[in-house]
């Protein structure tokens, strides 16, 4: 395998590389009024000097507080047939008019997700399991194979074309064996810290596995990438795929605990605590504080992969800005026959990934939490990066923005003509030391590419002070948006001109909406709570909203879904790929889960049940919304009482053809769209404790 950057192609705006001066731990240049442009570090020790740095700042920060009492609190940051060959005329079968795919944000950019379909096979990730499944015709469900996979799986892309599927998994060092090589290269042991425990110096790996699916009952094993940090989101464009992943090396010395052994040391002066934790950050080597990867070959050969060649000028550090956490873009063509990633890092504090066709956007707080100790009148500020992704399997570096305020999710931010939206709240998130902070606030910034530089060229700003987002979506030259306090109100977004963004309309309703899916230019669908005009009752809520006079939305219908005599939750409240819309049909799929204690028979106590079902909802433009019926799971809990607290809900669905197929921890069941007859199913082993690390 060969890891490959670009310079040619990725050379980030030439901006002299001036490192931050600390005194006494406090930043030298509190108004930091850099716009968070990428500066590429020219060698390997101005990357080192400049990550210890950060640290000893961090390290500062922390003891300070710790000083003052009350530990520091992070700021938040927001789950065929027989013979296992297609049928002769595979390739017509057409998604959005054939079958149902995931439900993603943008079209033609595939999000990873745990079920898949290329309209021929499900795919499903069950426990540390693949499961792949033939539908030689609409309505069958035929087991063709199951292979386990390396640690926790969580999503997966699938190229029908490539053959190839790309399974993403995290793994806890902790549940490493012992004879497992990353073990050694992971494990730490200190007699300064905890006594000489042993200690990982990260909590995360994120691991590719790379298949060749071209015979479906024989999936084979094609490269393994383990890189460390926490596995985020993927996405897919025709055949190249891009992971981003996030990771925060573990540096004992930076925690403010660490100095709390019974050693002595708690009695030192809060000067000596500083002087001894740069004394060891300074001693770290730049490996103890970058992200590694490492490769396992089909061979079962095991190397590890440096990012630091080429001078390390694959990380770049936002102008202006202060993180010690690196966000990392990893990319690879799954039709190259060379196997190959093109790998870009940015130092960044938790980001948000967002992708169109042709950009990809990472989005992230430009300070970290502790450079607001000592600046806690600044605003909160979000970094924007935006690449190129045209080229197949390679990410290049195109410019940078930043915007007053934090995104909520990925949905705060969507491309249109090369114009970025992007919706954000000042104040979200309190600081706990500071008496009488300012209330949030929310605005939407319209950004556009001009020379290196995310330049903001249009804003719509104060919109419901004291309240903050909740949901956001951007479609053409419309947008959407939500904010909540005690009611909702649903702000339609005129986006004609870029230059002048403004609010159109505007709805208060109760509850708030959670996630936005509109369905046409006079119809917007949502999920979310419901209540009244005090406080929202947490009650799943399905709405329609009639949006064909853009400035005076109207609520037009509400279908609630409770679960009998107990309290329901559906996943697509959170996660927008559990929300089903299939237009051909006019059906909405939505996960419903619940439990409830009911009374034993012979009167001595109560025992828990389990409700888990897909509801299904007939959104009709112009009648409103319907309980159409519902597909229960339950029984497949419920069967298995010291096992039913286990991933125990209804999570996806697809539609194919005239059938629903419904997806949960212990079975998929196909039913007829046309009074949801059962006509075949087929049982999954579901998580199992023992499933919680697998190796090969």
């Amino acid at each position: 395998m060969t890891y490959r950057k670009s310079l040619a192609l990725s050379l980030p705006v030439v901006i002299p590389l001036t490192f931050l001066s600390f005194s006494c731990g406090k930043v030298s240049n509190p108004n930091s009024q850099g716009r968070g442009a990428l500066v590429r570090y020219e060698s390997c020790a101005d990357l080192e000097a400049d990550l210890k740095q950060m640290l000893i700042a961090e390290a500062e920060a922390r003891l300070e507080q710790w000083e003052k009492g009350g530990g520091p609190r992070r700021m938040g940051a927001e789950e065929g047939d027989a013979k296992g060959a297609s049928p002769a005329s595979e390739g017509t079968r057409e998604e959005g008019k054939d079958y149902s795919g995931t439900n993603n944000q943008e079209n033609g950019v595939d999000e990873a997700d745990f079920v898949k379909t290329d309209g021929y096979h499900v795919y499903a990730i069950n426990g540390n399991r693949l499961h792949i499944f033939g539908v030689p015709e609409f309505g069958d469900l035929v087991p063709e194979s199951v292979m386990q996979i390396e640690g926790w799986p969580r999503e997966m892309l699938i190229n029908r074309n490539a053959q190839k599927a790309v399974v993403f998994s995290q793994i806890n060092p902790y549940d490493l064996p012992k004879e497992h090589p990353l073990y050694a290269r992971l494990a730490r042991r200190s007699d300064e810290y905890r006594s000489g425990d042993y200690w990982f110096r990260t909590q995360d790996i994120t691991k590719l596995t790379v298949l060749d699916i071209s015979d479906r009952k024989k999936p084979a094993l094609s490269r393994e990438i383990y890189l460390e940090g926490w596995y985020q989101t993927a996405r897919m464009v025709d055949a190249s795929v891009r992971l981003g992943a996030y990771s925060w090396i573990f540096i004992p010395a930076v925690e403010w605990y660490y100095y709390e052994d019974g050693s002595g040391a708690r009695q030192l002066t809060l000067e000596e605590r500083k002087a001894i934790a740069r004394q060891r950050i300074m001693a770290l080597d730049l490996s103890d504080i970058v992200p590694q990867v490492y490769e396992r070959l089909p061979s079962r050969s095991f190397a590890a992969l440096a990012f630091t060649g080429d001078e390390c000028r694959s990380f770049n550090r936002p102008e202006g800005s202060h993180a010690r956490g690196i966000a990392s873009i990893l990319s690879l063509d799954l039709l190259s026959d060379q196997f190959r990633f093109d790998a870009d890092h940015v130092l960044a504090n938790w980001p948000t990934f967002y992708a169109s066709k042709n950009w990809l956007f990472v989005a992230e707080p430009a300070h970290d939490w502790w450079w607001y100790w000592w600046n806690e009148e600044q605003k909160d500020q979000t970094n924007i990066h935006a690449f190129d992704i045209r080229a197949a399997g390679e990410t290049t570096y195109l410019g940078s923005g930043r915007v007053d305020g934090l995104l909520h999710n990925q949905f705060s931010l969507g491309e249109y003509q090369d114009y970025l939206r992007v919706a954000t709240t000042t104040n979200m998130w309190g600081r706990w030391w500071v008496e009488d902070a300012p209330q949030p606030e929310n605005q939407v910034s319209v950004l556009a590419l001009e020379d290196g530089r995310l330049n903001v060229i249009g804003q719509a700003g104060g919109i419901a002070k004291g309240e903050r987002i909740f949901s956001a979506r951007f479609v053409g030259e419309r947008g959407y948006m939500v904010t909540f306090r005690n009611t909702d109100p649903l702000f339609t977004l005129d986006l004609t001109n870029p230059y002048q963004p403004r609010v159109a309309g505007e709805l208060k309703v109760p509850g708030f909406s959670t996630y936005l899916h509109p369905i046409s230019d006079e119809r917007l669908l949502s999920i979310g709570v419901g209540g009244d005009d005090t406080r929202a009752n947490w009650r799943t809520q399905i709405s329609m909203f009639d949006v064909s006079d853009f400035t005076s939305p109207k609520l037009y219908d509400v279908e609630e879904l409770v679960s009998e005599n107990s309290w329901g939750w559906s996943e697509a409240q959170y996660e927008h790929k559990a929300f089903q819309y299939w237009a051909p049909k006019k059906l909405l799929a939505i996960p419903m889960s619940g439990g409830s204690s009911v009374a034993s028979e012979d009167g001595d106590g109560y025992y828990w049940t389990y409700s888990s079902r897909l509801e299904l909802i007939t959104v009709d433009p112009e009648k409103g919304l319907e309980r159409y019926g519902s597909i229960d799971h339950s029984d497949l809990f419920n069967s298995d009482p010291n096992r039913y607290w286990y991933y125990t809900d209804v999570r996806r669905s697809i539609f194919m053809g005239d059938f629903v197929y419904a997806i949960s921890d212990r079975g998929i069941t196909v039913h007829r769209t046309e009074g949801l007859a059962k006509v075949t199913d087929q049982a999954l082993p579901g998580y199992r404790p023992e499933d919680q690390y697998y190796w090969w």
